[in-house]
């Protein structure tokens, strides 16, 4: 359970994040939407302390995680950014162990129930015959399943998601998201920056939408995508159409 209260962050004395107040149920997708610059990064690198808040804190299971080390904090929450690439050359096996880091001690070798929690997560990302290859060498897609492999080698009950399907074709943001249902079903609670509202539309239980920094809308996905929300926040209009059974949306300048 993740509860964020009144968090305020500012950037060279410009607020970014004005008194956010939000709460994630676990076990469930949990969808934040906006326009480009409304904060919505800022808020992931908060919550993981990346970034310190100014004023404000979140709560994991009723804990204020500034009481929790941060090795601890790696090891009940995790961030895959977007565009995650890797400066030098690494292959996807060690990418992903890095995802064990937080449980061993210093300089402390990989024991073979680490080994076996890695290979886990390459074979439940489906990037495991890609473990020898060069992270920078793959495509984007592949990319970033492996770096969700290395989210789910922590073992972290909430997986935080940066735009995972930016850039990406059909196909591979339609794997992400279904990866992240299956995660959903055994356990895992997600928080994904979505910009395909579609998709957030279709996989995701609830929605947060962030407007000039404050929170817009919290709550299930039914409601969160009105013609008012929708027109209100992203300046474009918006109908919901149904064929076959199956709803999408269709977004259009006013």
């Amino acid at each position: 359970m993740l509860t964020i209260e009144n968090l305020h962050f500012a950037f060279d004395e410009k607020s970014i994040l004005k008194d956010v107040s939000a709460h994630f149920e676990p076990y469930q997708i949990h969808g934040v939407i906006g326009p480009n610059g409304a904060g919505k990064s800022t808020l992931l690198k908060n919550i993981c302390r990346i970034w310190e808040p100014q004023g404000g804190t979140v709560y994991i299971d009723n804990a204020d995680y500034r009481s929790i080390s941060r090795k601890q904090l790696s090891t009940l929450i995790t961030l895959v950014p977007q565009n995650a690439s890797a400066s030098f050359p690494i292959s996807v096996y060690e990418m992903v162990a890095m995802g064990r880091h937080p449980h061993l001690g210093r300089f402390q070798a990989l024991t073979q129930k680490d080994r076996e929690i890695i290979e886990k997560a390459l074979q439940v990302t489906q990037v495991f015959n890609l473990r020898d290859r060069n992270i920078n060498e793959l495509s984007g897609g592949e990319c970033q399943l492996s770096v969700i492999a290395r989210a789910l080698a922590t073992e972290a009950a909430i997986i935080m998601l940066d735009e995972p399907t930016s850039d990406l074709d059909i196909k591979h943001a339609l794997i992400i998201m279904e990866l992240l249902s299956d995660l959903k079903r055994q356990g895992k609670t997600i928080i994904i920056n979505i910009h395909d509202l579609n998709l957030a539309e279709r996989y995701c239980d609830t929605i947060t939408i962030i407007h000039q920094g404050k929170i817009f809308f919290n709550g299930v996905s039914n409601d969160a995508f009105s013609k008012e929300n929708i027109q209100t926040v992203f300046n474009v209009g918006m109908e919901k159409i149904t064929q076959n059974g199956k709803s999408f949306l269709y977004f259009y300048r006013p």
